[in-house]
């Protein structure tokens, strides 16, 4: 399986480096597309991932809320990770980092509420 995602993105890095110097335009939509597409074909494999978590999370509630936001910040990161890869492959650096930023400041904003309850039962732990 991971050849096959090898082979297709160097098919696409060879006709994208050949199209840049002839029609960018084109390039930059050849790398979108072969994005979306290595991001269906591993779309069998995230479902397993997320099922499994899922199966986690049928121990509690709490588990559940915590698989939840697991699943939530991983697709965040690789959402990001691929839209900022395609903005440095364009010369878009200063957008590729502040998109990052933001996704960072959205992560932690998901997880101050796991912060506060972890600090309360240390805090309780501590008391006793």
């Amino acid at each position: 399986m991971m050849i096959k995602f090898i082979g297709i993105s160097l098919c696409v890095l060879f006709c994208s480096v050949i199209l840049r110097d002839y029609n960018k335009q084109f390039a930059v939509i050849i790398n979108i597309v072969a994005a979306l597409l290595l991001a269906f074909a591993v779309s069998k494999e995230l479902f397993e991932i997320v099922d499994e978590v899922k199966s986690f999370s049928l121990v509690s509630d709490t588990a559940a809320a915590y698989c939840k936001l697991m699943l939530k910040i991983l697709g965040i990161t690789l959402i990001t990770q691929i839209v900022c890869d395609i903005c440095r492959d364009n010369g878009e650096n200063s957008l590729a980092s502040i998109t990052s930023a933001a996704a960072k400041i959205v992560i932690i904003s998901l997880i101050l509420p796991l912060f506060k309850t972890v600090i309360s039962i240390v805090g309780g732990l501590l008391s006793h």
